[in-house]
């Protein structure tokens, strides 16, 4: 197999860009093999800790499997994918976490319609980890309607993983009731435990303790018709009854996100618009601050948008505020800054390179920078889930009580989010106590459904491992390019630099190893042997001693 090459150049992006840490055209991109993609998780699933990339194809176009491209232990991936089940469907959207408590992530997945296609109602299904592998075919399927989304999440308070899903097929104005399958020691029956008392047409669907209460509620996004949250009770169960409606007219919503943008703001739902079926084609958000009113407007909109679809809040820029990404069908991946609530409505960023994205994630693939911190929490009422003081958490590491370190099985939490439930309630002046590490300066992920293009990766330039302790970032040390792409036995490196400036050029492995470094009198390029250097992800690091860059080369044979 092809190993795959990755080229990031670190200069800043000219004009409003330079404060955002990615190209605009894709670090790398899976081979498309016309996949449909729509469902994306990024959770190790072969146990070698390192994140891997999961896809679910198909959407509504082509019954198509479920893959999963292997992380090659440096943040870099497989242009094919590394291991597909052995079932097709037409896939929605996925959730990850490890839903049998058994130490692996499994992966549950909405399938939007059924073998026949429109006309014929879908089912949600769990592909149980095996150890280090998803199991071929899934152990476990629901019965039968439609569903493009699922959620996993702790519906009934009692600290292991339920699942949600989104019902109803919008197209065929076909609307259903939102259902919940509760866990029972990894186990669900195929026929849904909570159903709501009315009938959507979700896509998307979220939890989230938006009245604050210490136990996670139920988002549901809708398309032409209305938002809606069910809130949990006291003892974490959530109501079959709606607590709250979105007041909008225009209200035909893709997919959903849910945080609390800045330490002192209110948790806020946001929603992508989507205008192909109607509605104003605008991002909304809504925010909430106890207690949760029956209905309101929107906080905020965005400028028009159109084809709205993944949406995701996450800290860019490292200054306490998530900002907002987004994408659309046949559109530019983009970011809004964050200002503790609200966001700029004019982009900060926007890609170059257009594609039908589907869904959103960002995660530190390579590691670079994975932040570690422990949190003491000290709750003034009984409650079971807690939220931690970052959006997207990499990894919990530890959970005490009353300095009592707690057995995995007595907490659950889904992938990349950043809240823990607990099987037992934790009860006022008790100490809770997580060591866990967070995301920071994070790549992004997009997965598209347009089968002439694959999935993307946008690798994020800031603060790779290996930089020199000393050394300075800035902008007057420009380089023109880097070849041959793959890096094989060389390098050359191209500079617009006066000749006879001294560069100094050095080249760290992923551990932060110097494995070699070059002095040159800059002129057109430089050539570097690195012929002996073995196969992997390496930081370049580049300094005329006023200023300094950095890039990321892969090197493969």
């Amino acid at each position: 197999m092809n190993k795959l090459f990755t080229f990031l150049l670190i200069l800043a992006a000219p004009g409003i860009y330079s404060q955002i840490p990615f190209e605009q055209t894709p670090s790398f991109e899976t081979s498309p093999e016309g996949h449909y993609g729509t469902g994306l998780g990024i959770a190790d699933i072969n146990n070698d800790g390192w994140k891997d990339i999961i896809v679910a194809n198909g959407n509504d176009i082509q019954r198509q499997q479920l893959v999963v491209y292997y992380n090659n232990g440096d943040g870099t991936f497989p242009l094919l994918p590394s291991w597909q089940s052995d079932d097709i469907d037409y896939h929605g959207h996925l959730a990850a976490g490890d839903i049998d408590n058994d130490g692996d992530v499994d992966i549950a997945v909405s399938v939007y319609l059924g073998p026949n296609g429109f006309g014929d109602p879908g089912k949600a299904k769990i592909y149980y980890n095996t150890g280090n592998e998803l199991e071929g075919t899934p152990s476990y399927e629901t019965e039968y309607f439609y569903t493009f989304s699922c959620a996993l999440g702790d519906a009934d308070g009692d600290g292991d993983l339920d699942l949600a899903v989104a019902c109803g097929e919008p197209y065929s104005s076909v609307y259903d009731f939102g259902r919940i399958f509760y866990n029972d020691n990894g186990s669900f029956n195929p026929v849904a435990d909570w159903q709501s008392d009315i009938q959507m047409g979700a896509l998307d669907v979220e939890f989230g303790d938006v009245d604050q209460n210490g136990f996670l509620d139920l988002i549901f996004a809708c398309e032409n018709i209305d938002n809606y949250v069910f809130l949990a009770d006291s003892q974490g169960n959530i109501d079959e009854t709606w607590d709250w409606v979105s007041n909008h007219p225009q209200n035909f919503m893709n997919s959903v996100d849910f945080g609390r943008p800045c330490d002192t703001s209110s948790p806020c739902i946001v929603m992508t618009g989507n205008d192909q079926l109607g509605g104003d084609g605008k991002i909304k958000q809504f925010v909430f601050s106890p207690p949760v009113p029956q209905t309101s407007p929107p906080s905020w909109e965005s400028d028009y948008v159109g084809y709205g679809s993944g949406i995701l809040m996450a800290e860019i820029t490292n200054d306490g505020n998530l900002d907002l990404l987004y994408g659309s069908w046949w559109g530019p991946l983009t970011i809004l800054e964050g200002n503790c609530g609200f966001w700029d409505p004019t982009p900060v960023y926007m890609a170059d390179e257009t594609s039908v994205v589907e869904a959103i994630m960002m995660s530190d693939l390579g590691k670079f920078n994975y932040q570690s911190t422990s949190e003491n929490i000290v709750p003034d009422a009984e409650q079971g889930v807690f939220y931690l003081n970052h959006q997207i958490i990499e990894q919990i590491n530890s959970v005490f009580i009353n300095n009592n370190y707690l057995e995995r099985s007595e907490y659950c939490y889904a992938e990349l989010k950043n809240w823990i439930s607990f099987k037992t309630h934790i009860m006022p002046n008790d100490l809770v106590t997580i060591d866990y590490e967070f995301m920071q300066n994070g790549d992004i992920v997009i997965s598209n459904w347009d089968s002439g293009k694959g999935n993307f990766i946008y690798y994020n330039n800031s603060n790779p491992v290996g930089m020199p302790e000393g050394t300075t970032t800035g902008n007057d040390l420009l380089i023109t390019g880097i070849s041959p792409q793959p890096a094989t036995d060389h390098i050359t490196v191209a500079f617009n630099k006066n000749e006879g400036s001294r560069i100094e050029l050095q080249i760290f492995d992923m551990a932060g190893r110097n494995m070699g470094s070059w002095e040159t009198s800059a002129n057109d390029k430089y050539r570097i042997d690195i012929s002996q250097m073995p196969d992997g992800l390496y930081t370049l690091c580049i300094t005329d001693g006023t200023s300094s860059t950095r890039q990321k080369i892969i090197i493969v044979r």
